[in-house]
């Protein structure tokens, strides 16, 4: 089916836990990939439940969006607002009603770039040269304490509040805010991370550097990963969720047309400018309108 070039790999685990609430998919198509992880909130009922809403809606969505898809960003803020109102549904339904919530981060790849939207404390990281060269910012309560200078990075690890996330998916409206991080080019050799806490809140950044990079296969990698967290957070450790994309190759992009010192040929490049934005607005309609009430 794919066109594009990389190596993918995930696993799930429960472990000290009596129920696993993680969830992770990845929805391919040519061209082009989606990927979606989210850890159902276990302060909450059926946190499961709200976690394969997410897994539904980003492969119903993704499936019926024409490709390549017009606007990443709209595309991506319609999943996680038609995921919150339908955990908000399914909860009202049961009897009596009730409120599951889930964390969710999802990553969109076309066009040889990268676009991803996230509520709560699951992650995404993206790894370049051996280094994390971007990662998610945790909606969360210790980090709004880190980033006031009220802890230290490291006493976020052990904070009584450290499970505390202020931003989710089936939560009251002041919770679904969400963030969207810059398109990013990919690079061969680009790795992609998404991971729930229970996987980083065990490891630091430079065990899941060293494990992202190492000669073995890419899924026993991730089994690595996520077997060494499980030990390390062990007897207290909590589901843990891994999805990897190891970038290769993509199709080549259009370069971008510069301006000359010819008048005339920066005339017809800003027509041709506002043609091309006028057909994306047109494209975005189209892609809105194509959704499923």
């Amino acid at each position: 089916m794919r066109e594009i070039g990389y190596k993918t790999a995930s696993t799930t685990i429960i472990g000290n836990r009596s129920t696993n609430q993680d969830r992770c998919a990845l929805i391919e198509s040519i061209n082009s990939v989606l990927i979606c992880l989210a850890d159902g909130m276990g302060g909450h009922p059926k946190g499961e439940v709200a976690a394969q809403i997410l897994m539904d809606t980003c492969t119903e969505m993704f499936t019926e969006a024409r490709k390549p898809i017009p606007s990443p960003a709209a595309f991506l803020t319609i999943v996680m607002n038609r995921t919150h109102e339908q955990i908000i549904a399914y909860g009202k339904a049961q009897k009596p009603p009730i409120k599951p919530r889930t964390t969710a981060v999802v990553a969109l790849i076309q066009e040889n770039t990268l676009y991803w939207a996230h509520a709560g404390d699951s992650r995404l990281y993206l790894f370049r040269d051996k280094k994390i060269l971007a990662r998610t910012t945790d909606h969360s309560y210790v980090e709004l304490l880190r980033k006031r200078g009220a802890i230290t990075s490291l006493e976020c690890a052990t904070h009584p509040q450290r499970n505390y996330v202020t931003r989710c998916l089936g939560g009251n409206q002041l919770s679904i805010d969400f963030s969207h991080g810059n398109p990013t080019p990919l690079l061969p050799g680009d790795m992609l991370l998404l991971c729930s806490d229970g996987l980083w809140g065990a490891l630091d950044n430079g065990s899941l550097v060293q494990g992202i990079y190492t000669d073995e296969p890419l899924t026993e990698r991730i089994n690595h990963l996520v077997t060494r967290a499980e030990k390390t957070a062990a007897p207290e450790s909590d589901n843990i969720t891994a999805i990897a994309l190891q970038w290769i190759e993509g199709v080549p992009s259009l370069p971008l047309q510069k301006l000359t010192g010819d008048p005339t040929a920066n005339s017809n490049h800003t027509d041709n400018q506002r043609s091309t934005l006028n057909q994306a607005v047109d494209d975005l309609r189209n892609t809105i309108k194509s959704f499923k009430p």
